[in-house]
């Protein structure tokens, strides 16, 4: 036993180790499961995405909209187990980006980088925008004027900047305390209505004479999913890793499609009782209070809506923060976005590039009177047109890079390139259905901003000569015993 105090005391040195990481700045090893937790629930916003996701799926499926869900539900499960294997071996904050770039190489990471920024900056300005709009409509529903609509943005985008230069626990934890505050709101009106309106199961089968409806349901409820690959953003900031990182992956998307389909049917069975159409309803929750006379309810449900979008703008800025932090640091982009604040771990710079487009464009399309259901259309569509686009990259990443580091096997390959196909095929038909289901101007927004990065993105990188290589974070002398020259 002495020998063992002996060389815990005095550890022999462990040679290779260094004392700083290629990703040295963010707040290494910071944050543990909940903040983790929360930044994977914050991003999909789940009970944000309940209350508007359905309208569309309606609106496209009809009956088929519950089933869409649900299939939408099983893709994102395989997204999510083929997102993990990357985050059960490396920590970056470059989360599919990186991972892309590890199987693939840099050529496909440089679209995968590209399509996640576009996706996580254009969902970021949707969901500050539906903030302001379920704001202003908790307590003004005849509107307000375009002006005061505009000043509830701008408050709304200060608190959003003061909350990212916080520092990520704070992000993190405020973020997760408003969607456990939402979604157990959404649960209790859930649970009501489905013990007061009658469930009839023929409303939810699907027309067998309109099945490309059902095809682009299911991708428009993959919407509903974006943002929960997100925590893999933090792999250098959360506590362990290799751990929590895929348990949290799976359990985001359990957890919001369970909620997301309970939604949907009590939803459809509310709107069919009361006589109404959900696929030209903008705010069904409103409309299903004050349809059984409580429409107090609406006004608590819209504020706390507003709350969970203003959550998931945040979440979805810290990954897209992240992105740009990690190309910085590989020397794709300006090394000054690769700095960080050496009191909260924020990279700054990289906060400064992204945000101030953020805030401005929402306040823009409030002066324009954009409408919500608009903005959902062309920018929300558009933004998780990215998302899908990444989440196939990263799919095809899986078997590459499992054949290069040893460990290729049967099922994570089948299960990966299987994802890979399903969510290239329905992407493939959504956008085709242009015109008709999806707005033509989505995607021209969508090819326009993904073009135009991965132009951008090109030019750095011939300005950089070599590939950069990607950067993760990799043991330090204070994580092991005889690492640390100062024991």
């Amino acid at each position: 036993m002495e020998a063992l105090e002996r060389a815990i005391a005095r550890p022999d040195p462990v040679p290779g180790v260094g004392a700083n990481s290629p990703v040295s700045g963010l707040a290494r090893r910071s944050v543990g499961f909940f903040d983790v937790l929360g930044q994977s629930v914050a991003a999909i916003a789940p009970s944000a995405a309940a209350t508007t996701i359905p309208i569309l799926a309606v609106a496209t499926a009809g009956a088929g909209s519950v089933i869409a869900i649900a299939i939408a539900a099983v893709i994102a499960l395989a997204v999510a187990a083929s997102v993990s294997v990357f985050a059960r071996r490396v920590a970056a904050a470059g989360g599919i980006y990186t991972f892309v770039s590890l199987g693939l190489g840099p050529r496909a990471s440089l679209v995968a980088g590209a399509a996640m920024l576009v996706g996580y900056a254009f969902v970021a300005m949707s969901e500050l925008f539906s903030a302001g709009h379920f704001l202003v409509i908790a307590f003004a529903p005849s509107g307000v004027p375009t002006v005061v609509g505009c000043l509830v943005l701008v408050a709304i985008g200060a608190a959003f900047i003061a909350v990212l230069l916080g520092g990520i626990r704070l992000s993190t934890r405020l973020t997760l305390l408003i969607e456990v505050a939402t979604v157990t709101a959404l649960l209790v009106v859930v649970v009501v209505l489905l013990t007061v309106v009658p469930i009839d199961p023929a409303a939810y089968v699907p027309r067998p004479d309109h099945p490309q409806g059902l095809v682009v349901a299911v991708v428009i409820a993959m919407t509903a999913f974006v943002g929960f690959e997100s925590s893999a953003s933090l792999g250098v900031e959360a506590k362990r890793p290799f751990a929590t990182i895929p348990r949290v992956l799976t359990w985001t998307v359990l957890a919001a499609g369970a909620l997301f389909v309970l939604v949907s049917i009590a939803e459809v069975a509310a709107f069919d009782l009361l006589g109404l159409d959900l696929a030209a309803s903008g705010t069904p929750m409103d409309d299903i209070a004050r349809g059984f006379g409580v429409g107090w309810a609406a006004v608590a449900l819209d504020v706390l809506v507003a709350f969970s979008f203003f959550a998931a703008a945040v979440a979805a800025t810290t990954a897209g923060v992240r992105i740009l932090f990690s190309m910085a640091r590989e020397g794709l982009l300006p090394v000054g976005l690769g700095r960080t604040s050496e009191r909260t771990g924020v990279p700054v710079r990289a906060v400064a590039l992204l945000v101030p487009v953020i805030v401005v464009v929402p306040v823009i399309l409030r002066l324009a009177d954009f409408d919500m259901i608009s903005v959902m259309e062309i920018v929300l569509v558009a933004s998780g047109t990215g998302f899908l686009l990444g989440y196939v990259l990263v799919c095809a990443a899986v078997p590459p890079f499992l054949r290069r580091i040893g460990e290729a096997t049967l099922w994570p390959v089948v299960r990966a390139v299987a994802a890979a196909v399903v969510l290239a095929a329905g992407l493939v038909v959504f956008l085709t259905m242009t015109g008709d289901v999806v707005s033509v101007w989505s995607v021209v927004l969508f090819a326009g901003a993904l073009v135009g990065a991965v132009v951008v993105l090109a030019v750095f990188r011939a300005r950089a000569g070599a590939a950069p290589r990607a950067v993760r974070d990799v043991p330090l002398a204070s994580d092991v015993l005889g690492g640390d020259a100062r024991r």
